[in-house]
């Protein structure tokens, strides 16, 4: 041992835990488990995490379960919190849940909080087969497993059902999905997107041709009576086989995603929306095969193979549907655990180490926003110091929290901090973690020294206290950016904080808020440096008697 850090630890002295100590706990943070998570929270499969939306209730599961499998607590108000939020509209009978739905229990990992936003409206929206073509029964589906409204095209229709490829018209392409077919009066049954090719279009990078509004306005012309927008699973997620049972939701079966907003992309101007209304619902493969009678991702994959329209044969069937959305309050989760500190004189104060685990969603193309850096980067990291902490039994206790709605104005760590689980005099400091995936190798920022000047020695501190890999750690810079994440809403109440990031400035990262941002694309060696790094910042601040002073204001 070097006399340095003989130094360091006689002005800060780690004693030995009921756990394994901060030695056994760096040594759980492992980028095997950085990179399983990453890649969960940022597959395809999740939509990009749209608050609020299916791939982010898929998300808060899945850090459910990281903590529950760390031994992280509830938050001893939990159950109050979840009853001042309780969901008003249960789901119906053998319909999956909506995100953040459910009756409250005693102890959960979820804090609820609530925006004003559009949703379904159950009175107003239905789709079903009329019945009577050949080979035809009657059939009623259900919202939110084989059919949503879409946002702003409301009305009701009944006609019968023509499969129009992908509704696309493109000169440039010299591809039309509606020539020669008989329209008017019909309802248009299309996929959304365009053909899954290299050699047409734009490729993976999707043309103006897959705009759902551009779709709709050629739709409107040629006469038809309403849209079903077929939603097609990513490339990377393989179509179901079979309709599940009721209930299959915890099978795998999640449902189908109501899109409350479409993702606008960082430097990308939006497609021009939609000149037309029309009755429109997106529905499921499942579903589009049940109303066609035939396999549409057969048929999608037939005109990817050639390029080319493919018509559907075989008898019309009649189709009668209705769309509505209104506005209205919904429920939204964070997702907060706790480690209880070892210390009887220190576990009733806090440290708070936070990611957020939302990202923008999906856009009218299709083009998905999968947030691999922002911020599944973070939170993968912040699941790693947590089952670190938990194993390693810090004096004080430590509340680890995945905020939903950072995108959409730091709604969750608002939440959060308007209704905090204990008193505010009790937190010590917040770390959060938002990009670390990027940039720089050997290099990370770190955002409120500033604000917390103790914080640089924190920072000196923190990588003498076992190496991380990282060569510099840039400090007093980016300020432009301070404002812009979940610690802020934690300044703003007077709480020590301090914000890890990748480098900058942040214009270098070319994919940042675009559907480019994928997990392929980050630096798992420089995530796990950082972990590390932030790990042993966070030890020494749940470990020191003295607190970090209040920050400038």
């Amino acid at each position: 041992m070097n006399g340095a850090l003989i130094l360091l630890l006689a002005a800060a002295p780690l004693r030995t835990a009921p756990g394994v100590g901060f030695a056994g706990g760096f040594s759980t943070i492992v980028e095997a488990d950085l990179e399983r998570d990453v890649r969960a929270l940022s597959s395809p499969a999740l939509e990009g995490r749209d608050t609020p939306s299916l791939g982010l209730e898929s998300a808060a599961r899945l850090i459910e379960e990281r903590f529950r499998r760390a031994g992280l607590a509830f938050a001893p108000d939990s159950e109050v919190v979840s009853r001042e939020v309780a969901p008003s509209d249960p789901p119906a009978a053998g319909e999956p849940a909506r995100p953040g739905q459910g009756n409250s229990v005693t102890g959960t990992f979820r804090r609820p909080f609530q925006r004003r936003l559009a949703e379904p409206d159950r009175a107003g929206c239905s789709l079903s087969l009329a019945g009577g073509a050949p080979g035809a029964k009657a059939s009623e589906l259900q919202l939110l497993r084989d059919f949503v409204p879409v946002r702003g095209f409301g009305g009701e229709a009944e006609g019968d059902l023509v499969f129009a490829g992908y509704g696309i018209q493109s000169k440039s392409e010299k591809y039309d999905d509606l020539a020669g077919l008989k329209l008017k009066g019909r309802i248009a049954l299309i996929v959304e997107g365009e053909p899954r090719t290299d050699r047409r279009f734009d490729g993976p990078e999707l043309s103006p041709a897959a705009s759902l509004w551009e779709k709709i306005d050629a739709l409107a012309a040629a006469g038809v009576a309403g849209v079903l927008a077929v939603r097609r699973p990513p490339e990377a997620a393989p179509p179901a086989k079979a309709k599940p049972a009721a209930g299959a939701e915890a099978a795998g079966d999640p449902g189908l995603s109501f899109r409350s907003t479409w993702a606008e992309f960082n430097g990308v101007a939006p497609d021009p929306p939609s000149k037309h209304t029309l009755p429109m619902l997106e529905v499921s493969m499942r579903c589009a095969a049940e109303l066609l009678g035939q396999d549409v991702e057969a048929l999608a994959a037939r005109i990817d193979k050639s390029v080319h329209p493919v018509r559907a044969a075989g008898a019309l069937r009649r189709v009668r549907m209705r769309s509505k959305t209104s506005e209205s309050m919904v429920r939204i989760d964070n997702v907060v655990g706790l480690i209880h500190g070892a210390d009887p004189a220190l576990a009733e104060q806090y440290v708070v180490v936070g990611a957020h685990y939302d990202h923008v969603g999906i856009d009218d193309r299709g083009r998905i926003g999968c947030g691999a850096d922002d911020n599944a980067s973070g939170v993968a990291a912040m699941l790693e110091i947590a089952e670190a902490l938990a194993s390693a039994g810090p004096r004080r206790s430590v509340w680890c929290c995945a905020f939903a709605g950072e995108e959409d104005g730091l709604l969750g760590s608002k939440a959060f901090c308007a209704h905090l689980p204990v008193p505010k005099d009790r937190i010590v400091a917040m770390i959060n973690l938002d990009m670390i995936g990027r940039g720089d190798a050997t290099e990370v920022a770190a955002l409120g020294v500033v604000q917390n000047p103790a914080f640089e020695r924190l920072i000196a501190r923190a990588r003498s206290l076992k190496p991380c890999g990282l060569r510099e750690v840039v400090v007093r810079q980016g300020e432009d950016l301070f404002e812009r994440s979940d610690h802020f809403s934690f300044h703003q109440i007077g709480v020590p904080t301090l914000f890890f990031f990748e480098g900058l400035p942040l214009d270098k990262n070319k994919d940042y808020h675009t559907w480019r941002d994928t997990a392929d694309k980050l630096d798992l060696g420089k995530m796990l440096n950082t972990t590390r790094l932030v790990y042993n910042a966070t030890w020494i601040l749940t470990e020191d008697d003295e607190r970090p002073p209040p920050p400038r204001r």
